[in-house]
């Protein structure tokens, strides 16, 4: 017989009117029961770890609630039990992040050219896509020095404080990069990001006239970026941009503007190879 987790030991009875009335919700719509996974899934990947009351308090549900499906979702390799009380995205989340971003650009028409900026410039590159209002990596090739930027497939990068945002706003009409903003924010990454429109609005500026877009420690401390929109067919908003991540101290003003023109020239040959 299985022995009972100190989460469950944890459950008192006071919690048993509440389960109840969540239980009889669940019995009365299939959906009900989806809905509260996916708000358990979300709770555990905004806390990147945390315990059974963190997770209840933020799914708005009963500890023995969360528990039952906590417990479900880790049987199935969804979550992950560590440290006797704690909870984090388990490893078939990561699988099937990455077969949902697999494929939705083919990587014959990306990743040579990625290599070939790795292969000149020895730093990560990156390609990302708009996705549901967020700018999403998709395909990451990695530099081979020790000391270097290290990114994830599926990670989501800030608008207004990495190259990869502020290329693919330069490419929108502004009212479509102003709404951007203003629902996503423009939080203080660092002391140099910025944070006013009326600073942005320059910046775009400067990157349609320059072609490519700089993020100058803007996102993190020592690290910058420089990045293009891949161009579409009929000149458009870009779906799709492409970067190069740099730590700060391993460029120069001429070769800042060397990578400008390499990553506007990877993003013209992957929006050749693009259907």
């Amino acid at each position: 017989m299985r022995g009972l987790s100190t989460d469950e030991l944890s459950i008192g009875a006071g919690n048993l009117h509440q389960v109840k009335i969540e239980a009889k919700a669940e019995k009365g719509s299939h959906l009900v029961g989806v809905e509260r996974t996916a708000r358990i899934l979300s709770a555990v990947a905004d806390a990147d770890a945390g315990n059974l009351t963190e997770i209840a308090r933020r799914t708005a549900l009963s500890e023995a609630t969360v528990l039952r499906y906590l417990n479900s979702l880790a049987s199935l390799g969804y979550i992950e039990r560590f440290n006797n009380s704690q909870y984090r995205l388990g490893w078939e989340i990561f699988r099937l992040g990455q077969r949902a971003f697999s494929g939705q650009v083919p990587s014959d028409a990306v990743v040579p050219t990625m290599e070939r900026l790795v292969a000149e410039f020895n730093e990560t590159v990156n390609f990302a896509a708009v996705k549901d209002r967020s700018v999403v990596i998709l395909e990451v090739v990695e530099s081979r020095r020790a000391v270097k930027k290290v990114s994830d497939v599926g990670q989501s990068d800030p608008w207004h404080a990495s190259a990869l945002g502020k290329a693919l706003m330069a490419s929108m009409p502004d009212s479509v990069w102003h709404d951007l903003l203003a629902s996503a924010g423009m939080p203080a990454l660092t002391a140099h990001t910025i944070t006013s429109v009326k600073k942005m609005r320059a910046e775009i500026e400067d990157i349609r006239r320059r072609g490519f877009a700089v993020d100058r420690e803007e996102a993190a401390e020592d690290l910058t970026c420089v990045a293009a929109a891949v161009p579409t067919a009929g000149g458009g908003a870009s779906r799709y941009a492409l970067s190069i991540s740099f730590l700060t101290h391993r460029l120069t003003p001429e070769s800042l503007e060397h990578a400008g023109a390499q990553v506007i020239q990877g993003a013209n040959e992957i929006a050749r190879k693009l259907p």
